[in-house]
């Protein structure tokens, strides 16, 4: 393999690593916010009964807003979240294979090793 092609498949891999990672910190924002979104309707429908006409909320739905019972929006984030748990733990398992390709292309066999065995990646070599 030509050092050029060698150090090209090395900066694209690096750069799917810096992508991922984008990612997997955006998944995890969203994952936050429907945390608190989960929070603040179980603590509104403690506050109401559930004959109540207070026992509906309003949520986002792209360009609209829809009211929907407190149960229904619930289960709505309840299920997105799930999602997102999926979505992340794909995405740290892609980072790990790519850390281990990575270290194998650099000809790093201690950094080989660390990401092996903990999927983790050095911040700067020593």
């Amino acid at each position: 393999m030509d050092v050029v092609e060698h150090q090209a498949k090395i900066e694209t891999l690096a750069e799917d690593i810096l992508t991922d990672k984008r990612l997997s910190v955006d998944y995890d924002r969203k994952r936050q916010e429907n945390r608190e979104a989960l929070r603040k309707l179980r603590e509104k429908a403690q506050k109401v009964r559930p004959e109540s006409r207070l026992a509906a909320t309003t949520i986002n739905m792209g360009d609209f807003f829809i009211d929907v019972p407190l149960s229904k929006a619930q289960h709505m984030v309840e299920g997105a979240q799930k999602e997102l748990d999926t979505a992340i733990d794909d995405v740290r398992q892609r980072l790990k294979k790519k850390v281990e390709l990575l270290a194998k292309l650099e000809g790093d066999e201690h950094r080989e090793s660390i990401a092996r065995s903990m999927g983790l990646k050095a911040m700067n070599k020593r």
